[in-house]
């Protein structure tokens, strides 16, 4: 079979104050028509550069390569590293088409769904604009999405994450790409809806006999739905062939960490390992290093309950209907457990986690805050009960240096007097959570994406709370900062006396951390056990699809 893509030992570049920075070194890969190829690595390893510069995406990326080709299904020939704008802008969109990560941002919030979708057929085929429509009608349809007329006339916002993310795939598909490059196209949705949308993705271009360039950082998704795997690691291919042959029966030291850095029940109440933890990079290879296991001792939980959720219901007006994000909702968390909340995406777990701590509020029903309402003092309540959310950039004020966003809370609350005393308590907050002193002065764009859930972490730490409330705070970060953020929510709980109420999509993570799990499902709670029962013995068949997703 004819190569659809061959990339041999493309090398890229960006100019910085030195020169030049090396970000890719020697990277190369051939693309078939219909095969699947996973690259997988840690936020900064050169994955999606690697992709993005072909159609040069990355303006002012200096790109070099042995050979760097597409050929079209007729058999012609494109050089793309010497290829002038005209020639990519036919390519770009048409033949090679991207999913990116975050449909939020790569949809335009000005025009509808059906418009863009509309645009990206025009852009590329002779048609009017009655046919485009109905081109675009038809793979809303292919893309199951729920009453497709309708939604074509809706904007992004009025869509669901998982949603939109479909109507970003019916855009990169709609002039049936030779190769189609998704770029983490399901980081932020849940475990249920990621399977699905990665398995209706390439199912269409198995259709269309489309090669799938599928980049992410989760190497348990990757595994499931691609012929070959990449691993990349700060520029460089650290390993490389068939699928089985990279996840059962790794070469390399770095993707044998990757695969033990995985939260699991099975290593529950243990450090998890992080990468530099497991091996050295010396030389641009990796050397083993040998790690002793440790593991958290927690306090014991208290039987009374702390918190009390009692009978919570919600509504919210949509259009001339009413939808009901909760129904009903009932349960108690104990001073000293962490406990999950699990389901599937629009399962009502923000909108309660945000009713708790009274950003929203609840139709009917009461919490209980140590046997008394929580609204009663909600200054005082403010100050036990904290939140951290899912995306650290979007919930810190980029104008804002990081050492005035964590002193703020403790000004309100009136925890140190004076500058000096502030500025103390805000330095030990940062290495506490793992940052440095001098990053007091830093702003928020300034940190990657870990780091700045640090921030977060000690904004929230800030007033001294009992109970933290982490809504989906570890889901978009890589497997080895993940496993960072989680070891420090355990130090701080053992350090602190911390209680959580953990949310997440993802049941790896939640059966690592909790000790017990409540399972939503369309805003009532379906399930509620301690972890380990939940894990081998769950009751519910909704709960099952959740654990064999």
């Amino acid at each position: 079979m004819q190569n659809l893509l061959h990339i041999q030992n493309l090398n890229i570049s960006f100019p910085s104050e030195r020169g030049s920075e090396q970000v890719v070194n020697d990277f190369s890969l051939t693309l078939q028509p219909g095969q699947i190829i996973g690259i997988v690595g840690e936020s900064g390893s050169g994955k999606s550069v690697s992709v993005l510069s072909l159609t040069r995406l990355i303006s002012n990326a200096i790109c070099t390569a042995d050979k760097m080709s597409f050929t079209s299904e007729n058999g012609f020939e494109l050089d793309l590293l010497h290829s002038d704008d005209a020639h990519l802008e036919t390519i770009r969109g048409n033949e090679i088409s991207y999913i990116f990560q975050e449909p939020m941002t790569a949809l335009h919030p000005l025009f509808t769904c059906g418009q863009q979708v509309v645009e990206a057929i025009m852009q590329h085929q002779p048609s009017s604009k009655n046919k485009a429509k109905k081109k675009a009608l038809d793979l809303l349809v292919e893309m199951q999405l729920p009453e497709p007329e309708k939604l074509f006339k809706r904007y992004p916002h009025q869509l669901s994450g998982g949603q939109r993310q479909r109507v970003m795939i019916a855009i990169a598909l709609a002039n049936d790409p030779s190769i189609l490059i998704a770029d983490e196209p399901t980081t932020a949705l849940d475990s249920v809806l990621q399977k699905a949308l990665t398995q209706h993705m390439v199912e269409s271009c198995k259709k269309r006999n489309t090669g799938l360039v599928l980049i992410s950082h989760d190497l348990q998704l990757v595994k499931d739905f691609t012929d070959e795997i990449i691993v990349m690691y700060k520029g460089d291919i650290i390993e490389t062939g068939s699928t089985a042959q990279v996840v059962n029966n790794p070469q390399s030291v770095y993707t044998k960490s990757l695969l033990q850095c995985q939260p699991k029940f099975s290593n529950r109440s243990t450090v998890l390992p992080t990468i530099h933890e497991l091996a050295d990079y010396i030389d641009g290879a990796f050397v083993a290093k040998p790690f002793k296991n440790q593991s958290f001792t927690f306090q014991k939980i208290d039987e009374a309950p702390y918190i009390e959720i009692q009978n919570i219901s919600k509504s919210f007006p949509n259009g001339k209907t009413v939808t009901k994000a909760l129904s009903d909702v009932s349960f108690a968390i104990h001073k000293g457990e962490t406990l999950g909340l699990i389901g599937e995406s629009g399962c009502g777990k923000s909108t309660l986690s945000k009713i708790i701590i009274q950003l929203l509020e609840a139709d009917s029903g009461n919490i209980t805050f140590q046997g008394k309402p929580a609204n009663t003092d909600r200054k005082a309540f403010a100050k036990k009960v904290q939140m951290i959310f899912q995306d650290p950039y979007a919930s810190l004020n980029p104008a804002m240096k990081v050492g005035d966003i964590i002193s703020e809370p403790i000004r309100v609350h009136k925890l140190a007097q004076g500058k000096q005393a502030i500025q103390e308590k805000v330095h030990a907050l940062l290495l506490e959570v793992g940052l440095q002193e001098k990053d007091y002065a830093k702003y928020p764009h300034e940190f990657s994406g870990g780091q700045r859930q640090r921030v977060s972490i000690a904004r929230a730490l800030a007033v001294e709370p009992d109970l933290i409330i982490c809504d989906e705070s570890v889901s978009a970060l890589d497997i080895s900062v993940q496993a960072q953020i989680l070891n420090l929510f355990n130090q701080l709980k053992v350090n602190r006396q911390l209680t959580y109420m953990f949310i997440s999509h993802d049941l790896n993570v939640v059966s690592y951390i909790c000790d017990r799990i409540v399972v939503m499902q369309e805003g009532k709670v379906v399930e509620l056990s301690d972890t380990e029962s939940l894990v081998k013995n769950p009751k519910e068949k909704y709960t099952k699809k959740l654990l064999h997703a």
